[in-house]
């Protein structure tokens, strides 16, 4: 038994929530209440055999709120502009003027990369595929070389400082074997890196200074690495064939030559670092910068601060002056050890015998080893912060500038710290431990197997990445179309008619989304809104006559008053709709917010609020998507998190919910009079956004399957933690394609959560951060670069972090460090939306004529770079405190119960003497 909450602002008293109307010719019937509850309630049957979940009652659902479209201009004002905005007539063909504006726009940024007389290199047109392949080599060889140091130290620690059995071949064997195979990838990836150089040579493009210098890197460090390899397997085979050669000086030599080549790598290491430093300081002119000149090319425009690896070569010099001490050191070492080698490099028995019983180093040796490893140590600690600051320099450009070589540089410091971890470990686990024993002198003589696998996987990757290709024109195009997106949802229609015309061959490009900034600012204020909504409805002094005693209990004793300044008025407004239903799930204390009118419904979820929500949460164990299909030993069962599938299926809340749209998509479709396409908008917060990824696929679902085919759903979630696995993700992203996933820079339940490959976000991915930055639809090369491991941040999952980060992008379109349209885009948001145009008036200071005078000035003659007076608002600027209902018998323990609650949600305490605005402080 549902029971109404009681009206507040216009309602309509007497409409009950789901009454049907009759269906003119235009429409066709949907599937009734009583069969989907039929199919939801066999479902869960089928998924939760254990009857933990029950599909009827316990949904509390208020009454529908209604507002005529011609009360929307007497909204009173909050200082959110709550003001109508209409929705824009469908246009079956855009502008053509404003299409082939949009054409030539991004034709811009493709200037430098013809292929027929440029140089472009395959990182800068990686796709996804290839981005993870190269990233899944890189793991899979330091997963394949923690095992083999594991093996190898393990294997030293129960030898001990026995005589090692030299005559013994399985070593030798494995070193062999492991060598040859890393030699072989070594010479094909080289040869392969070198033969297209040549052949870009030959066909006379032009190579840009930057291009050539990293390519002259990577091709030396290739050339080494291969030496290197040769040094490591040659002394290896010769002891395979024969041990006695143990006693010669040939294994020995090659050791030395070998150590040359780690050397000579870790200068490499230095220059490519040293080369990011600024050389030339110079003020930097964006408004004349070709976007493509510095993200496709490596190159620095006239104007722009040079780098020394803008120089000439003589710059680097500074690069060298570790590796004469680093060589001196490898040298005294092997000079002072050569005497007990056989010069002529013979394989002599007697000398073997003698070689294979005296194990052990004496000081001089010992300190050599040492101060090897404190330099190797000390090029580390130089080439690390070197990169890091380079990086750090980054976040005061333009992301669209310095996206090339903020990724590459990020992905050189990934895989110099992979190799200078494995060195510091294999040189103390293998030399360090013991150097006396006779295992610890085999494994530094013969070489490190482990620091061979890693160091060739992370080269070969360099010389993929490096690779001169020739891409096809389309294949260009639709990399930097598949990054683009639109500032206003009027913008969208003009994107995409560009994008067919330009590359009308690419089918694949056709089906895909395009994200929209307007769209997610409004399903922002629907997430921020739908946290309190309910609670501004409900007041224990309210009646539940019809609820159950425990019902009442539960909400006895709770302050209901409102926490935000944000209005269901101005919510509506948005998109031009007039009608709402809320609903509260008791059981898992799940709640939605529906609204609908014109051409467009918006369902959105609270996330994380309460106790029984946390625990949802951590029910992280995987079960079934109902109804059961797929086979799991073929990963072709779809499986969904346990803790969100039982929040949405709990108390028939599916149910609810999806009949209401359908309901709702109805309603739009009579009041217009027109079989025109409804758009479903689906968002929410952490846990909401979690349950607005079910919804969203169940309302696509149910609607197919009412033959509303014409009826879009649009998925744009905040902080939403992954769902399910890769078989949901793969039947999701075929049911929604358009599908958004919001994340807010180092957010810790977005960027990790993935636990190995059990869970798969479905989807497109927007990352965010608080310099403005902005990424959409990153590459897969891009995201993970943009991870920083250990780094994760709990106070970038909040909602207030998330609303104070987009508005950071915003303010970047007027300080610099923008888009290159992003002042046009911000002004034509503005326009757009009454309620942004409020927004950033009152909290941030950027008024629409100052934006637009601000726009047209001459960026040389600008006083300032930024606009002057812009600023962020405080966090969590909407949140209020207002004076709170004497509660009833609220127990202690309820009252600590709340207090706890208020502290996991985040979210502000409501007693307060008077009306004042807060920030969370976070």
């Amino acid at each position: 038994m549902t029971t109404p909450w009681p009206c507040t602002g216009r309602c309509q008293e007497d409409t009950e929530v789901g009454t049907a109307t009759a269906a003119g010719p235009l429409y066709v019937p949907w599937q009734t209440m009583s069969a989907l509850a039929s199919e939801t309630g066999q479902a869960v049957k089928q998924t939760f055999s254990d009857s933990s979940i029950s599909t009827s009652g316990h949904v509390q659902q208020g009454r529908q709120y209604h507002v005529s479209s011609n009360e929307h201009s007497d909204l009173p004002h909050n200082g959110q502009a709550d003001q109508l905005v209409e929705d824009i007539p469908p246009s079956s063909s855009p502008d053509p003027k404003a299409v082939q504006a949009e054409v030539q726009r991004v034709k811009r940024k493709l200037v430098s990369t013809d292929a027929a007389t440029e140089v472009v290199l395959r990182f800068n047109f990686m796709g996804s595929k290839e981005s993870k392949a190269a990233l899944l080599f890189v793991v899979a060889s330091i997963i394949i070389g923690a095992a083999v140091l594991i093996t190898e130290f393990v294997n030293k620690m129960q030898l001990r400082d026995a005589p090692y059995p030299f005559r013994r071949t399985t070593m030798y064997a494995w070193n062999v074997g492991v060598g040859s195979a890393c030699w072989l990838l070594m010479t094909v990836s080289l040869a392969s890196f070198v033969w297209h150089v040549l052949d870009a040579i030959r066909l006379h493009k032009n190579w840009k200074h930057r291009q050539k210098r990293n390519v002259t890197l990577i091709m030396v460090e290739g050339i080494i690495q291969w030496v290197n390899l040769m040094c490591y397997v040659i002394p290896n085979s010769m002891l395979l064939s024969q041990a006695c050669y143990i006693a010669s000086g040939i294994w020995f030599w090659f050791g030395f030559a070998r150590w040359t080549c780690w050397n000579t790598i870790f200068t490499l290491f230095l220059v490519h670092a040293y080369s990011t430093r600024i050389w030339k300081q110079q003020e930097a002119d964006n408004s004349k910068v070709s976007v493509a000149a510095i993200e496709h090319g490596f190159h620095s425009p006239a104007g722009h601060s040079k780098l020394v690896m803008d120089g000439p070569w003589t710059l680097l010099w500074p690069c060298l002056l570790l590796w004469p001490w680093f060589q001196a050191v490898i040298g005294f070492a092997w000079i002072h050890n050569a005497e007990h080698q056989d010069s002529k490099g013979r394989c002599l028995e007697p000398d073997f015998a003698v070689e294979a019983s005296q194990c052990g180093v004496d000081r001089a040796t010992l300190v050599a080893v040492n101060v090897i490893v404190a330099f190797a140590v000390l090029y580390f600690l130089v080439t690390f912060t070197l990169l890091v600051s380079r990086l750090r320099s980054y976040r005061k450009l333009p992301y669209t500038f310095v996206q090339v070589g903020l990724v590459y540089n990020t992905l050189q410091l990934w895989l110099r710290l992979v190799v200078m971890t494995f060195f510091v470990f294999c040189m103390v686990l293998l030399w360090l431990v013991q150097p006396g024993w006779c295992t610890s002198q085999n494994f530094s003589w013969l070489g490190l197997m482990p620091m061979q696998i890693v160091m060739t996987a992370t080269t070969a990757v360099l010389c993929y990445a490096a690779t001169p290709r020739t891409p096809q024109e389309h294949v260009a195009a639709s990399a930097v179309w598949l990054q683009e997106f639109a500032w206003t949802e009027a913008d969208k229609p003009i994107k995409l008619e560009a994008r067919s015309s330009m590359v009308p061959k690419d089918a694949d490009l056709a089906r895909q989304p395009m994200f929209c900034f307007e769209t997610m600012m409004k399903l922002l204020y629907w997430s921020c809104f739908v946290y309190d909504h309910m609670k501004e409805q409900l007041t224990p002094r309210t009646g539940f006559s019809n609820a159950s005693s425990d019902q009442q209990q539960k909400l006895e004793g709770t302050s209901f008053t409102a926490r935000t300044s944000l209005s269901l008025d101005t919510a509506l407004s948005l998109y031009n709709m007039t009608d709402s239903q809320s609903f509260w799930e008791l059981q898992q204390d799940t709640r939605c917010l529906i609204g609908w009118g014109g051409s467009t419904v918006v369902v959105a979820f609270r996330g994380t609020a309460s106790m029984k929500n946390a625990l949802a949460d951590l029910q992280a164990w995987r079960i079934a998507h109902p109804p059961v299909r797929g086979k799991s030993w073929l990963g072709t069962r779809p499986l969904v998190h346990v803790g969100f599938l039982k929040s949405w299926l709990a108390g028939g809340l599916k149910l609810k919910v999806v009949n209401q749209v359908l309901e709702a998509v109805q309603q739009c479709k009579q009041r217009s009079g027109s079989d025109q396409p409804i758009t479903v908008l689906v968002t929410g917060h952490s846990l909401g956004g979690a349950l607005a990824t079910l919804a969203a696929y169940d309302i696509r679902k149910q609607l197919l399957a009412n033959k509303q085919s014409n009826s879009k759903v649009v998925c744009c979630t905040f902080a939403a933690p992954r769902t399910g696995n890769h078989a949901f993700a793969r039947e999701y992203n075929a049911m929604v394609p358009d599908t958004w996933s919001v994340i807010n820079d180092q957010d810790v339940v977005t960027r990790e959560g993935k636990l190995l490959f059990l869970y798969k976000r479905p989807g497109q991915r927007v990352i965010l951060n608080a310099a403005g930055h902005m990424m959409v639809r990153p590459t897969r090369m891009e995201a993970s670069v943009q991870k920083t491991t250990g780094g994760q941040s709990v106070r970038h999952h909040l909602l207030t972090s998330y609303f104070h980060t987009i508005l950071s992008v915003v303010l970047a379109q007027f300080s610099g460090l923008g888009f290159p349209d992003g002042m046009e885009g911000v002004i034509r948001l503005a326009e757009a939306s009454p309620y942004v145009k409020d927004l950033l008036q009152t909290q941030m200071g950027m008024s629409l004529p100052e934006m637009r005078a601000f726009c047209q000035s001459d960026p040389a003659s600008r006083s300032e770079q930024a606009l002057p007076g812009a600023h962020l608002p405080s966090k969590g600027f909407w949140l209020i405190r207002r004076p709170s209902a004497p509660s009833t018998a609220a127990t202690p323990r309820a009252s600590a119960t709340r207090m706890l609650m208020r502290k996991l949600s985040f979210k502000p305490a409501t007693a307060a003497p008077s009306l004042q605005h807060v920030s969370d402080g976070l």
